[in-house]
């Protein structure tokens, strides 16, 4: 790797905030998902009208659905072009919150909502506590003109089944100036999780003749606490 590609991928790192997600760009998409993958390439591809108008996307999915890995793949897309772009989440910055004070607290929160893209990662995850942190970032955002890109498993519907007023706000912001994507989970990528499963059974199973299937185990215990018939003394 030469030094041209080390400070792109250093660039990448901070942008995410770990090396993880480093190689989840266009290139190494494995294109499970055409229709997702071809969404997040359009919005690159006019990020400045969407910059302009503080356009963004909201990704709902379950586990496995790749809404991780489309935002990360905007997001390396975008930092390689020279945006600022930051790649979090409300757990994390709450988190990062309860460690600083007073100016560094501000500071932070400055730094969050002063980027070109900012993306918030399994949003609802966080439960109801701090929305007033979050409406206050979502809030920014929405008066800056910053895209938002977030992640949710949750859907829609259940996001918005809330009586906290902030929690509601922030939803309304979000659908604002969100385009809605429903992110299913790709077949094959639900076979390789079965398989997955299939394999570590038959690792935790194994070949010895003392396995006994889950219906016929007992507790080793559970003799004992039979009660025993008292034999007649003759």
């Amino acid at each position: 790797m030469n030094v041209e590609e080390l400070v792109k991928r250093e660039y990448r790192r901070m942008a995410l905030g770990t090396d993880r997600l480093c190689d989840c760009d266009f290139a190494h998409d494995n294109g499970e998902n055409p229709i997702l993958t071809d969404i997040c390439q359009h919005y690159v591809t006019n990020f400045k009208e969407m910059k302009a108008k503080g356009m963004g996307l909201m990704l709902f999915g379950g586990t496995g659905a790749g809404k991780t890995y489309a935002a990360a793949e905007i997001v390396i897309a975008l930092t390689d072009a020279g945006y600022h772009c930051m790649y979090t989440s409300l757990l994390k910055i709450y988190t990062r919150l309860s460690t600083l004070y007073g100016e560094g607290r501000q500071a932070y929160l400055d730094k969050i909502c002063s980027q070109d893209l900012l993306v918030l990662d399994e949003y609802g995850s966080e439960g109801e506590n701090n929305n007033q942190t979050a409406l206050y970032i979502i809030n920014a955002c929405y008066e800056k003109n910053i895209p938002l890109i977030v992640t949710s498993h949750y859907h829609k519907e259940s996001l918005a089944n809330t009586r906290n007023p902030q929690r509601l706000t922030a939803l309304s912001r979000l659908w604002e100036r969100c385009a809605c994507v429903q992110v299913h989970v790709p077949q094959s990528r639900r076979y390789m999780v079965r398989e997955q499963l299939d394999r570590t059974e038959k690792l935790l199973r194994g070949p010895g003749p003392y396995y006994e299937e889950p219906e016929r185990f007992t507790e080793p215990c559970e003799e004992y606490r039979k009660p025993k018939q008292m034999k007649l003394i003759k």
